[in-house]
């Protein structure tokens, strides 16, 4: 008996968006239409699982029909789930064996606390490796039962980065680089803690003393994430600084605004996980590039400073202290159905439908 035969069921939560902070309830309904007269479960159950996902390179030696040997490098895939919690929606009254339902619509309200401690979904994501991703499923505990991709749902979880908690957040961070035709770029960022949808300020004083040709600067805020074994760059934003094309003075003095998407990003932060047999390090931190293009040979030069990403500026809240957190292992796989996992990608975009 498969799962489209015996009932419809899915879950309503109570925020569309599936974002949540750590230690915030996760409260919704659990809404099932049995459409058999009489169905025998078990047990319902609701799993959160947390999941990480990173790379590393193997190599191996193969022989071909003439016995000659060939190394071949390859790339393994890990999906590794690092925290789980089983909260139960519907088990069977005292003395019984089974939770007996006939046909008609059921609901059933849940509630659970997110743990205080977890590392940020990585977001944003433009490839698939390495990564940081939480699900809620539904389990009907029977045998035949096989959930599908509409029973999988995709949570953002950040944990509370306050800017105004992070005593390094609030100060400014200075800058300086000089390149061989003694083009001097010095400055500041204001402040290095920001938050989505915010701006950096950043102060920019330019000596150029031999009139050199700045043909532009262009400032870039990457994230940097490491996961396991795997390390992943993404840029959040890129632009040329206005005013430096084709720029000959012998000095300038300006403010920049930088201002950063609204949307989601994962915020800075340090995460680590006993599993059994290893230790897992998840990390998330943020640089401010400026690439200073000269005209010339050899002229072109490079400076960075780091950049705090949090998630809100006011709280009364005592800051989050990373530990370690020792791994409780799911039910089952995150994924253990006969068909391919969804993608990511895919089911982010039917809950936004």
């Amino acid at each position: 008996m498969g799962a489209s035969e015996s009932a419809e069921i899915r879950v309503s939560f109570d925020r569309s968006t599936l974002f949540y902070y750590t230690g915030e309830n996760i409260l919704g309904n659990i809404l099932f239409h049995n459409t058999h007269e009489k169905l025998a479960l078990d047990e319902i159950f609701l799993e959160f699982i947390g999941e990480l996902g990173y790379t590393t390179r193997e190599t191996r030696r193969r022989h071909d029909s003439n016995g000659r040997s060939h190394t071949e490098h390859f790339t393994e895939y890990h999906r590794i789930p690092f925290t789980s919690h089983r909260i139960p929606v519907v088990r069977p009254q005292y003395g019984q064996r089974e939770v007996t339902l006939y046909r008609g619509d059921y609901s059933w309200p849940f509630e659970f606390t997110l743990p205080q401690c977890l590392p940020p979904t990585s977001i944003p994501m433009s490839v698939a490796y390495p990564y940081v991703k939480y699900y809620m499923r539904i389990v009907l505990d029977k045998p035949w039962y096989k959930p599908n991709a509409k029973q999988i749902y995709a949570l953002t979880i950040f944990p509370r980065v306050n800017i105004h908690q992070l005593m390094n957040a609030q100060l400014p961070v200075p800058l300086s680089q000089t390149n061989r035709k003694k083009v001097h770029l010095q400055g500041r960022l204001l402040q290095t803690g920001v938050t989505p949808g915010e701006k950096l300020s950043l102060e920019i004083n330019l000596d150029n003393p031999k009139c050199a040709e700045i043909k532009r600067i262009e400032a870039t805020l990457i994230q940097h994430r490491q996961i396991a074994h795997s390390q992943q760059s993404e840029v959040i934003f890129r632009m040329n600084l206005p005013d430096f094309s084709e720029f000959n003075g012998t000095n300038f003095r300006r403010t920049f605004e930088l201002h950063l998407p609204t949307e989601y990003l994962s915020p800075t932060y340090t995460y680590s996980s006993q599993c059994p047999g290893a230790l897992f390090t998840v990390a998330f931190h943020y640089e401010l590039k400026l690439d200073v293009k000269v005209r010339g040979l050899f002229t072109d030069f490079k400076v960075s400073v780091p950049v705090i990403v949090g998630t809100e500026t006011m709280s009364d809240d005592p800051p989050l202290v990373n530990r370690f957190v020792e791994t409780i292992m799911p039910s089952a796989p995150a994924y253990d159905y006969d068909e391919p996992p969804p993608s990511y990608d895919s089911i982010i975009a039917k809950i936004k439908q």
